[in-house]
């Protein structure tokens, strides 16, 4: 635990300063292992029960899992049939944003942060612009030419790597990303072409939409690559916040502390949502 000072080009924005001039803390964690559902519901109960600044970083295993927004239709959305068939999971987040199946080869970033300590203001598009301004930064470190175009990461002008999703609530928003480092083929098969779509996607298919990120970068080991993306995230967030290296355990408390019934607005689906 501690601070990892370095003094590449920095992302630009105000700084995040208190009263006393002091950049305010923002704690990182980096996960591993962690199931997408347990991830989503520590996310909410940080946004909406604790104070302080956060950011995460987790490599996600096995199973595949299909993630759908607040207000997702899963029949619009998923290949109902096959999902059933292949018993994939399917969770609703609490936040809103698009469709996604996430499993081994994901790697999920998330950053959440008081409006008045984040050096943007407070609504969806200057965040996503912050966002995509330090996330452009860090993936250059990494040698990759991230873009941010209707507000998904891609590259090769039309290939989309990331996707995002937000939640702003009285005093603080949260922005949460899912990168892929790696996926299976098949996996994009459960997802079906969904009605509202960025212009650039068109009518492609999933194959022809999204790429990996892992090829373009240099040989590395999943979990190592993740531990990159932190270590450069550290770096950039370290221009806007005074940014710790935090314990798992220590953002799992405020989790712990809402008791074993808490699940908050993220929810495992159960066939019946499907019909």
């Amino acid at each position: 635990e501690g601070r990892a000072k370095g003094s590449p080009a920095r992302a630009s924005g105000t700084n995040s300063r208190g009263r006393s001039g002091m950049l305010r803390q923002l704690k990182l964690i980096r996960l591993r292992d962690t199931p997408i559902i347990q991830q989503l519901r520590l996310e909410e109960a940080l946004l909406r029960h604790d104070v302080g600044n956060w950011c995460i970083v987790n490599a996600l295993n096995p199973p595949a899992t299909v993630v759908i927004g607040l207000n997702g239709k899963p029949q619009l959305l998923v290949d109902v049939e096959r999902v059933r068939a292949d018993c994939v999971p399917l969770v609703r987040r609490f936040s809103g944003g698009g469709t996604v199946i996430v499993g081994e080869g994901t790697i999920v970033a998330t950053l959440i942060a008081n409006k008045d300590d984040a050096p943007c203001e407070p609504f969806p598009r200057p965040i996503m612009a912050w966002t995509g301004q330090l996330y452009g930064g860090v993936f250059q470190e990494l040698g990759l030419d991230l873009q941010l175009r209707e507000n998904d990461y891609i590259i090769d002008q039309t290939m989309k790597v990331g996707g995002n999703a937000q939640s702003i609530v009285k005093g603080r928003w949260l922005h949460h990303t899912s990168f892929l480092w790696d996926f299976q083929d098949a996996d994009m098969l459960y997802l079906s072409l969904p009605r509202n779509r960025p212009d650039y996607r068109g009518d492609r298919d999933h194959s022809d939409f999204v790429t990996r990120i892992a090829p373009r970068l240099q040989p590395a080991t999943f979990d190592a690559s993740a531990d990159h993306l932190a270590y450069w995230l550290q770096q950039y967030l370290d221009h806007a916040f005074d940014v710790e290296l935090a314990s798992p355990q220590e953002a799992m408390r405020v989790l712990d502390d809402r008791g074993p019934d808490w699940h908050g607005n993220t929810r495992l689906l159960d066939p019946s949502d499907l019909a």
